[in-house]
């Protein structure tokens, strides 16, 4: 197991408390694996950023549409200016970028199972 140098633990004090994806820091360490990177920041007592404050976890509920039709969706009240954001349900993914219509505050809702 090779040291760390004091370039790494400098670099690694500047990038893992940074926005930026945790692939993007491991490009940074070539010879070092991604348990080896965690564990030395753990051990510095780094930590990576808290998620975004508008990233929400909605629930699936029935709204109606105007044709009555029953359609699923979500429904997300906006943290900004309380209006409610509908959002159609999404196919295959789990995370989904919408925007309030009266505010234009962006959210990322992971939309889970």
């Amino acid at each position: 197991m090779r040291e760390w140098s004091d370039e790494e633990v400098e670099r690694l004090t500047e990038l893992y408390s940074s926005n930026k994806p945790f692939e993007d820091i491991m490009v940074e360490f070539p010879s070092r694996s991604s348990n080896a990177v965690r564990l030395k920041a753990s051990r510095m007592g780094l930590r990576r950023p808290a998620l975004p404050v508008n990233l929400i976890h909605a629930e699936k509920v029935r709204f109606h549409s105007l044709d009555n039709d029953g359609t699923m969706g979500y429904l997300i009240k906006c943290k900004e200016c309380g209006s409610w954001i509908q959002s159609e349900r999404m196919g295959g993914g789990i995370c989904q970028t919408i925007c309030c219509g009266e505010c234009g505050a962006l959210y990322e809702v992971l939309t889970g199972s």
